[in-house]
This record gives C-alpha cells, structure tokens and sequence, in this order.
C-alpha cells in the first residue's frame, strides 16, 4: 500500500514538471547556446580584423649594410627604413566578411539541427519512462487485487473447497507478475539516473494530454536541414565571386629613408610611393566556376529536404491519428473486459470456472489496459513533438 502511494506521488509530482523546462536544462547541461555564443563572439572579431586591415595593412622593413668601395680609402654604413601600408580600396575583403557572415547563420542553422535531435531523444525517453511508470502502478494494482483473491483462496483450501495445487499455481502467478513489476521498477530507477545525467535535480516532466496545434505547413516551413543546406549553397557563391575579383588591384602606400655614409653622394635620401598590386592567377577562374558548380548541387537537394520533412510530418501525423482512433476503440471495449472479469472472479472463487479460464479471462483485460498505455503514450509522444517543433519553441 505504501509502495502504491509513493508510486502515485511521482506521477502527480511530473504532472507539475514542463517538458520545455527540461529541454531547456539539458541545454545549459551541454552547453549547446554557449558553445554558440563563443562561435560567434569569434567570428564578430574575425570580421572586425578583416575590416580593421582594409586600411591598416601595415609593414616596415629595415635593413643595414656596410660596403668598401675600390676607390674609398674607408668602408661606408648604408641603412634603409621602409614603412608600407596595403589598402583594399576596391572592397575585395568584403566577400570574406560577407562569407563570414554566412558562416555564423550555417553555424545556427547546424545547432537547430543539433537542438532539434536532442529534442526527438529527450521526449522518446521520458515518454518511455512515464509508460513505465504507469505500467508498474497497473501492474500493482491488478498484484493487489489478485493477493485479496489469494487469501480468500487461501481460506477455501483450508476448508477444502479447493486443492492445494491450485492455490500454489495462483500463487506461481502472482509470483511472476512480482517479478515483472521488480524488474521494471530498477528500469524506471536507471531511466531517472540517465535522465538526471542530462537535467540534474530537475524534475522528470509528464507529456501533456495535448491536441495537435499547428498545421503542415507550419511545421515544414521549420526545417534547419533545409535551411543550412541554402546557406552552404551561399557560402560556396560568395567564395566563387572573390575569386571572380581575386584581379582587383591593392593599393600600396608607403614612405621611406635611406641613411647613407658614401662620401661622394648627396646625403640622405627620403621617397614616397604609390603603387597598385594586380594579381593575375587564371586558376582562381577555374575554382570559382568549381565553387559555383558545388552551389548549384547543393542547392538541387532542396526539394529532397523538403520532400523529407513533409514525409516527417506525415508520418508522424498518422502515428497521432492512428493512436487516436485506437483510443477510442480501446476505451470503448474496456468496460466489456472489466465486466467479465467481475463476473470470472466470482465463478472461480465459487469454483465454476478453472484456474487457468479465470487467467485467460484476467490477462485479456490487462492487456486491453497495457494498450491503451501504450497507444495514449504514442498519442502524447507525437503530439509533443509536432507541436513544438512546428510553434520553433525548441530552437530559442
């Protein structure tokens, strides 16, 4: 009895538990958002480092020399000091700013990806654990049931209104079905322990009774697959058009001073230079129009991606509708089943029917019971992920 109320508590104390609480715990346990904030803390520096260097390339040369000349009674000192900045007046690092913008949006997209999977694992996990739970409360509370029809068996052996072998199978039945409830008890204590790996002291949330909320339409058009794929397609563009201008000139500044000891010259020398540095590499051609290839094959997967998210939600769709109607079918013949299981257990205890028709009779209602655990379970599992997939809750 003890055991029964304990039993009860757990499942009252996930009722009060939000599966999108411990989704988001299980974030901060992986450190999913982190991980992403770093990313993109760096790619902000990389950006501001590009843009920082279109006007401040800089670079300074010096050099010294000491040179004997044939007619110079003495050696001379020769020193150079350049001083050189390369400017990108013609925008040709724009495309790496651009292809690193790009990057932090594929990096989103790969971590919806990633959210959206842990998601899928989470929600298959807890929903198996509160099956399991609530198998084990039916299962006890068809064990107590039984061991009062054992003791008042136990009373009518002792009278000998029934045999001892009788009583001992019962009693073989009731034992089996002990087992079955030890064994699921130490799974629900291994599922908790996996769980809480996940969220710590968090509790283990029930899926809610929920009817679906959003429509195909809304829940393919959140497709990260789809999204991330468009965007590497992008990426691969923007990388083809500075290629494409890998030809635009770079701008070269610069100052510099000689300081030089030869008698017969005029002194020191200071000059300033302007020049232009044209790269001409006919390869960076042939890899952009490489680049553009590999974008367009990317970009024919699209209608694969969304083919498999309307094959997703389709799916899924029909497993809740399925699970739906079986409900009802299930609910409809359960009275039939309990009525007969009443009307059993008196003839066996007034000893009209065997053992094993009572059995037959009492298994065929437990399983009626275990189905609808199943199939209600199956019904709360797909409507939980449709409907936070598709509202993009999950992705915050």
């Amino acid at each position: 009895m003890i055991k029964k109320i304990v039993l009860m508590l757990i499942i009252s104390i996930t009722l009060n538990a939000s599966i999108l609480d411990f989704y988001k715990q299980t974030l901060m346990t992986l450190q999913y958002n982190k991980k992403y904030a770093l990313n993109k803390k760096a790619n902000k520096l990389t950006q501001s480092g590009i843009n920082y260097s279109k006007y401040a390339n800089f670079s300074f040369n010096a050099d010294y020399s000491k040179t004997k000349a044939k007619r110079l009674t003495n050696t001379f000192d020769t020193t150079n000091v350049t001083f050189n900045d390369t400017l990108d007046l013609f925008g040709k690092s724009s495309y790496e700013i651009d292809a690193l913008t790009l990057d932090l949006k594929s990096q989103k997209s790969l971590l919806n990806i990633q959210k959206e999977q842990l998601f899928i694992s989470l929600v298959n996990m807890i929903a198996i654990y509160n099956k399991t739970l609530e198998q084990v409360f039916l299962y006890k509370t068809v064990l107590n049931e039984q061991k009062d029809i054992y003791d008042k068996m136990e009373k009518l052996q002792q009278k000998g209104a029934i045999t001892s072998i009788n009583l001992l199978r019962f009693k073989n039945q009731l034992t089996s079905l002990e087992m079955t409830i030890v064994n699921q008890e130490n799974e629900i204590l291994k599922m908790k322990k996996q769980l809480n790996l996940y969220a710590p002291n968090q509790q283990i949330p029930r899926l809610k009774n929920s009817k679906l909320l959003y429509s195909q339409e809304e829940f393919t058009n959140k497709n990260p697959q789809l999204k991330l794929n468009k965007i590497d397609a992008q990426k691969l563009l923007v990388q083809a058009k500075g290629l494409e201008h890998s030809y635009l000139p770079d701008v070269t500044v610069g100052a510099a001073y000689q300081q030089l000891g030869d008698p017969t010259s005029f002194g020191n020398n200071y000059s300033f230079t302007v020049g232009l540095h044209i790269p001409l590499n006919a390869g960076n051609f042939k890899e952009a129009q490489a680049l553009k290839v590999n974008a367009f094959s990317l970009e024919s997967q699209n209608i694969q991606y969304k083919i498999q998210r309307k094959n997703e939600y389709i799916t899924r769709y029909q497993e809740y509708k399925n699970a739906l109607e079986q409900l009802k079918v299930l609910h409809k013949n359960l009275d039939d089943y309990e009525k007969s299981e009443k009307t059993i257990k008196i003839a066996y205890l007034r000893q009209y029917v065997d053992l094993n028709t009572y059995m037959q009779v009492l298994m065929q209602t437990l399983h009626v019971k275990e189905q609808i655990l199943q199939v209600k379970s199956k019904k709360e599992l797909e409507a939980t992920l449709l409907n936070n997939i598709a509202s993009g809750i999950i992705y915050e």
